[in-house]
């Protein structure tokens, strides 16, 4: 049996994990959502993205705290 290599590093996983957020995702929600804001489509921006901050900074502390494999144990917490 071989054994796996581990290639990609902290900067490429961490790439990875934009690229999937930021990929057609965010193209298509920005173009369905403008044109409803209308001229406050900067603060539903702001509020967006610190909404996902906050999202992202509360589940890699969760992640750090509790160090195990998959996400459902975070939520029975």
């Amino acid at each position: 049996m071989t054994k796996l290599i581990r290639q990609v590093g902290l900067p490429g996983a961490v790439l990875l994990g934009l690229g999937s957020m930021l990929g057609t995702g965010v193209y298509a929600s920005l173009g369905l959502a403008i044109p409803r804001a209308q001229h406050l489509w900067g603060l539903a921006l702001f509020i967006a993205t610190m909404t996902a901050l906050f999202n992202g900074l509360s589940s890699a502390r969760l992640a750090s705290r509790y160090p195990v494999s998959g996400g459902y144990l975070h939520l029975r917490l």
